[in-house]
């Protein structure tokens, strides 16, 4: 028997489960669109040039590549690498392509440029809770402002977002790869070390600090600095971000970092817990300063995050251009308010049932009555009514027949 399951990692989605995702589509655009950001689209597709290039991290492992098409795919010749068969990758993210995007428009695009993307993203994920293969982001970006009030505006859209779909413990943590870059070059560790320390670094919450420190010694840094890396991160976790400072970082960087925490704190109305986290690297090495990630009750990971990577557009283009940017976990969140879809404010899909006596154009007129509230599908009454309510829950919320409104009748609730 033929296996009509998705590929792993991937879903079909059925119209009650797709009615939930487009809500919360349309809920997380329309609160981007009122806080001034622009809707672009880039395609799924892109140049690996771009993709290899752009110091993914761990996503350039996990990226899915196409092959070559056509003559210019030749199997015949000896000795095959990867790049006589391959040509381009799905992205795995949306910030490598509106980085490229913008490189190629940014002389028609105002200063600064404040954009939407909404689309899938791919990955060859180990299918698991809220991580899928093939998932969607919604992200909202800046580019050309350098300022920490382009970080504070993104943070803030986010909130109202998440604050309009219902949720109301949220937590953000903060720190800055700048900060984290100099107290990692602190312990001794070289420039071309750093990522792969920040990313180790990344997994604290997952292996604790001892996990990290047995993952250092395996990659082969020495004891020295990984014990002296420990320390730090020991102190700063018990003193708070101003401890820091006695590891070489700034004071104005601290002071930028505490004014945004400062500002969120007062803009929210100290709703949410906003904090200094030295854990929080966000494992893409194109990352340059501040970086957050948003968590929510009832979910481990994240439900959203970003940074500043001021440096991908000057990379590919060499015109030097700040950027940052946040994305809302659109698998997650849609994963958590499935429980509670019926409590949200999504247009009820309401069934009208007619007979074959019943005048057609009497049905049509109550339908579009009827079509002043909800969405309303005609059905005939089936001859064989088994499973038939079962099945239509799916596609409806309530249920009533032209009979039932000839005499008043409420509506079935599905």
């Amino acid at each position: 028997m033929k296996n009509f399951n998705p590929i792993r990692g991937t879903y079909d989605y059925l119209p009650k489960e797709a009615r939930l995702r487009e809500y919360v589509r349309t809920t997380i655009l329309n609160s981007y669109q009122e806080n001034g950001y622009n809707l672009i689209d880039t395609p799924i597709l892109e140049s690996l040039e771009f993709l290899d290039s752009s110091e993914g991290g761990d996503n350039l492992r996990l990226m899915f590549k196409t092959i070559k098409r056509g003559e210019k795919l030749d199997l015949t010749k000896e000795n095959l690498c990867e790049s006589d068969i391959v040509e381009e990758g799905l992205r795995y993210d949306l910030t490598v392509p509106l980085a490229r995007m913008y490189s190629n428009n940014r002389e028609k695009l105002p200063t600064p440029f404040r954009t939407i993307q909404i689309g899938s993203a791919f990955r060859a994920e180990r299918p698991q809770k809220g991580r899928n293969r093939q998932f969607t982001q919604c992200d909202i970006d800046v580019f050309g402002d350098s300022s920490i009030n382009a970080e504070l505006e993104l943070i803030k859209t986010c909130f109202d977002t998440l604050e309009r779909l219902g949720f109301a413990n949220l937590t953000l943590r903060i720190n800055d790869r700048e900060i984290l870059n100099r107290l990692v070059r602190f312990a001794g560790f070289e420039d071309d070390e750093l990522n792969t320390v920040c990313v180790t670094l990344d997994k604290i919450d997952k292996i604790s600090i001892t996990g990290v420190m047995m993952e250092l010694i395996e990659k082969g840094f020495a004891t020295e600095k990984i014990n002296k890396l420990v320390d730090i991160v020991n102190d700063i976790e018990k003193n708070g971000l101003q401890a820091s400072e006695n590891y070489g970082v700034s004071a104005e960087k601290i002071s930028n970092l505490n004014y945004l925490i400062n500002s969120l704190n007062h803009l929210t109305k100290n709703r949410y817990t906003i904090k200094y986290d030295i854990s929080i690297v966000r494992g893409q090495g194109y990352y340059t300063g501040t970086v957050y990630e948003m968590y929510t009750e009832g979910f481990s990971g994240a439900i959203g995050g970003g940074g500043r990577y001021d440096k991908m557009v000057e990379k590919f283009s060499g015109i030097a251009c700040p950027a940052v940017g946040i994305c809302l976990g659109f698998e997650p969140i849609c994963m958590l308010l499935k429980d509670r879809q019926n409590q949200l404010d999504i247009r009820k899909n309401l069934i009208l049932i007619y007979d074959n006596d019943d005048d057609i154009i009497e049905v049509f007129r109550l339908k579009d009555k009827l079509k002043r509230e909800y969405n309303v599908a005609l059905y005939l009454r089936p001859k064989n009514s088994k499973n038939f309510y079962t099945k239509i829950g799916e596609v409806a919320d309530m249920v009533t027949s032209v009979k039932e409104q000839k005499e008043n009748k409420s509506f079935k609730i599905l």
